[in-house]
């Protein structure tokens, strides 16, 4: 069971990677050490071929909005959320082996290339959702919408230092309750930890309301592990991603959060393709 201390921490993170606001957080149900499986029951196959509608939900909790019209793109969210559901089942994770597909995306930038080596081992919904947006244009001319440089404390009671850039945000802002375009996905906590060029799903309060926001971790984050689904990580463009996390922040008074970017970098084209 989780501690108090762990819930507090992740509601902080929660709270943070959602732009300032969140709520009370649920814990994902994890065993007990000494509830470990017998070491001669296997463990569940990973389902790789979940259709669209029972990765995700059209739902929209309370603490979300719904979502723009269009992205700061000028891109219409309506249209975009079709063609992501069209283009789900053309997705392939793995190959006629069943071994799961190296797939690799390119993030464009301003400031160079961004590539991302993906795990669908890990979060096979999450990735294929990723996929999916890139496939149909939806993260071309979006911007690193948040720098975050915190202190926050990890599950074992001490201090761990959050260093991340997020983007993704169909309004280019990083609010909370906007990381969406029409839908959700069910969460899909690994226990995989997070080190240097960590990438997974930015999400609020509700551990099932990942969408279309990504984050990129700088540092070992430690009150992220097993509470927020993790996709890969950044296999080429590290010094990109520090360069994006070393730009200049609106000053306070104009953003009190001190996440804004006062030059968000923008996100040119992505696209993806199969590692041999």
């Amino acid at each position: 069971m989780a501690t108090a201390s762990r819930r507090r921490a992740i509601g902080l993170l929660a709270a943070m990677l959602a732009g300032g606001c969140g709520g009370p957080n649920p814990e994902p149900s994890k065993a007990t050490p000494d509830a470990a499986p017998a070491a001669d029951v296997a463990a569940p196959a990973v389902d790789y071929d979940q259709p669209f509608d029972k990765a995700a939900t059209d739902q929209i909790g309370e603490d979300q909005r719904l979502p723009p019209d269009r992205t700061i793109a000028g891109k219409p969210t309506a249209a975009l959320r079709e063609s992501v559901e069209q283009a789900w089942p053309t997705i392939r994770l793995t190959d006629a082996t069943r071994k799961p597909v190296p797939w690799v995306v390119t993030l464009d930038t301003d400031t160079g290339p961004i590539e991302i080596t993906l795990r669908p081992d890990l979060a096979p919904n999450h990735c294929r959702n990723f996929l999916a947006l890139v496939k149909v244009g939806y993260y071309d001319g979006l911007r690193f919408d948040r720098i975050v440089h915190q202190v926050a404390e990890d599950p074992e009671g001490g201090r761990s230092e959050v260093r991340m850039v997020r983007f993704g945000c169909p309004t280019g802002t990083g609010d909370p309750g906007v990381g969406h375009i029409g839908y959700h996905l069910r969460s899909e906590f690994s226990e995989v930890k997070h080190g240097i060029g960590t990438v997974g799903f930015t999400r609020d309060a509700d551990p099932s309301t990942a969408g279309v926001r990504l984050y990129i971790t700088l540092a070992p984050t430690p009150v992220l592990d097993s509470s927020y689904t993790v996709i890969g990580r950044v296999s080429k463009g590290l010094d990109v991603v520090e360069t994006i996390a070393a730009g200049k922040l609106l000053p306070p008074d104009v953003d009190p959060t001190r996440e804004l970017p006062e030059r968000p970098v923008t996100i040119r084209k992505a696209t993806a393709r199969q590692n041999p």
